[in-house]
C-alpha cells in the first residue's frame, strides 16, 4: 500500500481515535464524579434544553448550534467510508448543516463580542495583564478556535477533495473538546436540574440539640479548596468563560467588584496552582462576595450549569464564621438575634399596622383556613404596610378565612441565610415552624417572595411542610372564580410595566398570574425587555437591602431606566423590597413613575 492510499486511512483512524477520546473523557469524568450517563438522564437534559430554548435567549441558541455542530461533524467523520455507498445520506446531512453553520457563525461573532466585554470587565476589576487575565484569554481563544474549526469543517464537508483537511480540523477540535469540554459536559448532566431553590444545608440544628452530632465537628463554609462539595468543585472547574453569567449579572452591570465568571475561575485557577489546601479567600475579594444579590441570573443563564451561587454562599459562610463583618452586617445579625427581625424593632409592634383593621390573630382564631404571613418589611416599614392592608382588604372582600400571627411571627431567616449565618437562620426557622405547627397551620399566604421561597422550599427540610401560595397566585384565582369582582365602570385605565421579583419569577416560575391580575384590573401592559425568567434584580436580594457595597451606579437605578423606557406610568411590583428600592430610585432619578404593589392596584378597584 503506497502513501497516497494509506494517508486517508491513517487520517480516518486518527479521527475515529479523537472521537473515541471524547467519549472516553466524558465517561472517565462522569465515573470520577458519580454522574449518571443513563439514557433517561440524557432524555431529561434534552427536555430541559428545549424548555430553555423557548425563552429565546441567544446564548442557548448558540450553545445548541455549537453542540449540534460538533455532534454533526463527528457523525460525518464516522460515516465517511459509507458516502460512496449512500451518497444521498451525505447530501441530507450537508443540508442539515446549513442552519448550524449560520448558528455557529452567530456564535463566533457573539464570542468575539463577549471576549471584548470580558476584557473591559477585567480592566474595571483590576485584573488586566494579570495571570488570571492571561489564563482567561487562552481559554476564551480556545473556545473561539473550536467554534471556528467546527464551522469550517461543516463548510468543507461540501468539498470531497478537501476531506483530509476537513478531517485534520476535526482531529484538532476533538482534542480541544477532550481537554477542555468533557468536564462542562459532565457538569451539565449532573447539575442541570439542581433547582435554584436548593441551598446546601451543612448541618441541622436539631441534630446538635438532640446530641446526634457534636457541634465542634460542624464545618461551616470553606476554609480550604478541599472543603468544597464535589459538585461545587466540578462546577467551578467546568467554567469555560462563555460569559453569559457576566452579561446577566446585575452586580457587574452596576460596576460592583463582582463578575460571576471571574469569581469561579479564580477559585478554579487557585485550586490548579496551589492545590486542595489553598484558602479560596486568598484569591476572592470579600467585596466580590458581598456584591451578589442572589438573584440567580448567573446560574439561570449558564449553558453548562455552573452553580455560582452555591460557591458564593459557602464563601460567605466562611466570612461570617471568621467574623469578617462590617458594622451594618453585624447589626443585621444582632437585630435578628435580639429582636427576631432585621429592623431591630420590638416584636410587640409587629402587628401595629393591623389595628382597627378587624384582622384576627391565630391565637384568637385558630380555626382560620389560611395564615397570612406578613413578613418583616410589610410589618415594620410604613410604606410597605399599605401592601399588608391592601391584601387584607382583598382577602376579606373575597370571604377568605385568614388570620395573622401578629407578635408571634418572627423573621423567616432569609436575610441571615443569604448573608451566610446558617445558625441564626435555622434558629428562626425552627421557632417559626414550632409556632405554626402548634396552631396546626396547613395553608399560608404571603406577599413577600423571600418569605414565600423560604417557607415553601426551605422549611420542609426542618419539618415545616405547608401549602404556600403567593399573593398574586391567590388573587388571580379569586378573580377567575368570581370571588373578586372588578366592575368595568370602576376600572381605571392605567399603563403598567411589571417588575418580576427574582424569587417569584426565576426561583419559583410565577410569571402569568401577576400579569393576569393586572390585565383584569384594566391595566395596559408594557413589558420591559428583561422580564419573566430573564428579569433584572432590584438590588435588594442576598441581604443587600441591609448593607452597602462599592458600585458605580445602583442596580435599582438601572432597572428604573428600563421601566421608564417602556413608556408606562406605573411600575407594578410584587415584593415589598422591590417596592422600597424603586420608590427610592424614582425619587433620586426624578423619574415620573408611580410604584405600587399589585395588591394595592387591585384593592383600590374593589
Amino acid at each position: 500500500m503506497d502513501l497516497a492510499t494509506a494517508a486517508p486511512l491513517i487520517v480516518y483512524a486518527v479521527s475515529i481515535a479523537s472521537v473515541v477520546g471524547i467519549f472516553y473523557a466524558v465517561f472517565s469524568s462522569s465515573k470520577k464524579t458519580g454522574t449518571s450517563l443513563a439514557p433517561n438522564r440524557f432524555l431529561l437534559l434534552t427536555r430541559d434544553e428545549l424548555n430553555r430554548l423557548r425563552t429565546g435567549e441567544p446564548v442557548f441558541l448558540m450553545h445548541l448550534s455549537i453542540a449540534l455542530g460538533v455532534g454533526l461533524s463527528i457523525v460525518m467523520v464516522i460515516l465517511d467510508p459509507l458516502w460512496k455507498f449512500v451518497p444521498l445520506l451525505r447530501i441530507v446531512l450537508l443540508v442539515v448543516s446549513l442552519p448550524l453553520v449560520a448558528g455557529l457563525f452567530a456564535a463566533f461573532v457573539w464570542r468575539i463580542q463577549r471576549y471584548q466585554q470580558s476584557k473591559q470587565v477585567e480592566k474595571e476589576l483590576l485584573h488586566m495583564n494579570s495571570p488570571f487575565s492571561r489564563a482567561s484569554t487562552i481559554l476564551q481563544l480556545i473556545l473561539i478556535i473550536a467554534i471556528l474549526f467546527t464551522t469550517t469543517e461543516l463548510i468543507l464537508g461540501w468539498f470531497r477533495n478537501l476531506a483530509i483537511v476537513d478531517a485534520g480540523l476535526s482531529i484538532i477540535r476533538n482534542s480541544l473538546v477532550v481537554v477542555y469540554y468533557s468536564k462542562p459536559t459532565v457538569n451539565l448532566l449532573q447539575n442541570f436540574d439542581r433547582p435554584p431553590t436548593l441551598v446546601r444545608t451543612p448541618f441541622k440544628l436539631s441534630d446538635v440539640l438532640e446530641g446526634k452530632i457534636d457541634a465542634s465537628e460542624i464545618k461551616i463554609g470553606v476554609n480550604t479548596i478541599s472543603e468544597f462539595e464535589p459538585y461545587e468543585k466540578l462546577s467551578y472547574d467546568s467554567c469555560v468563560e462563555i460569559g453569559a453569567c457576566e452579561s446577566a449579572c446585575p452586580a457587574t452591570a452596576a460596576g460592583r467588584p463582582l463578575s460571576p465568571r471571574v469569581l469561579v475561575r479564580e477559585v478554579s485557577l487557585l485550586a490548579g496552582k496551589d492545590g486542595q489546601n489553598a484558602d479560596p479567600l486568598s484569591s476572592v475579594n470579600e467585596n466580590e462576595l458581598w456584591s451578589c444579590t442572589s438573584c440567580g441570573a448567573c446560574v439561570a443563564s449558564c449553558p453548562v450549569s455552573v452553580k455560582h451561587l452555591d460557591i458564593i454562599y459557602d464563601l460567605r459562610r466562611s466570612l461570617v464564621n471568621n467574623g469578617k463583618l462590617d458594622k451594618d452586617k453585624s447589626s443585621l445579625l444582632q437585630n435578628l438575634m435580639q429582636n427576631q427581625n432585621p429592623y431591630g424593632s420590638n416584636s410587640s409592634s409587629r402587628a401595629d399596622w393591623a389595628r382597627d383593621q378587624g384582622i384576627d390573630t391565630f391565637s384568637a382564631n385558630p380555626k382560620a383556613e389560611y395564615l397570612y404571613w406578613v413578613g418583616c418589611v410589610s410589618s415594620f416599614d410604613q410604606r410597605a404596610q399599605k401592601i399588608a392592608k391592601s391584601l387584607a382588604k382583598i382577602l376579606k372582600n373575597a370571604d377568605v378565612s385568614f388570620a395573622i400571627l401578629g407578635s408571634e411571627e418572627l423573621c423567616n431567616g432569609d436575610p441571615a441565610r443569604r448573608l451566610g449565618e446558617e445558625g441564626r437562620y435555622q434558629e428562626l426557622a425552627y421557632q417559626n415552624i414550632e409556632k405554626m405547627n402548634s396552631y396546626g397551620i396547613k395553608k399560608i399566604i404571603t406577599a413577600c417572595p423571600h418569605c414565600f421561597n423560604t417557607i415553601k422550599n426551605e422549611y420542609p427540610t426542618f419539618g415545616g411542610n405547608y401549602e404556600v401560595v403567593y399573593h398574586t397566585q391567590l388573587i388571580s384565582d379569586l378573580i377567575k372564580s368570581g370571588k373578586i369582582k372588578l366592575p368595568s365602570d370602576k376600572v381605571k385605565d392605567i399603563s403598567v410595566t411589571l417588575h418580576d421579583a427574582c424569587y417569584a419569577a426565576r426561583y419559583n416560575n410565577i410569571f402569568d398570574e401577576p400579569r393576569n391580575v393586572l390585565k383584569e384590573a384594566g391595566a395596559e401592559m408594557y413589558e420591559m425587555h428583561r422580564s419573566k425568567e430573564k428579569t433584572f434584580c432590584c438590588g435588594a436580594g442576598g441581604s443587600n437591602y441591609w448593607y452597602k457595597v462599592p458600585q458605580q451606579r445602583t442596580i435599582s437605578g438601572i432597572r428604573t431606566e428600563e421601566a421608564s423606557q417602556t413608556g408606562a406610568s406605573t411600575i407594578a411590583t410584587e415584593c415589598p423590597f422591590c417596592l422600597s428600592m424603586f420608590e427610592d430610585s424614582t425619587k433620586v432619578s426624578n423619574t415620573k413613575m408611580e410604584v405600587r404593589d399589585i395588591a394595592e392596584i387591585v384593592a383600590e378597584e374593589i
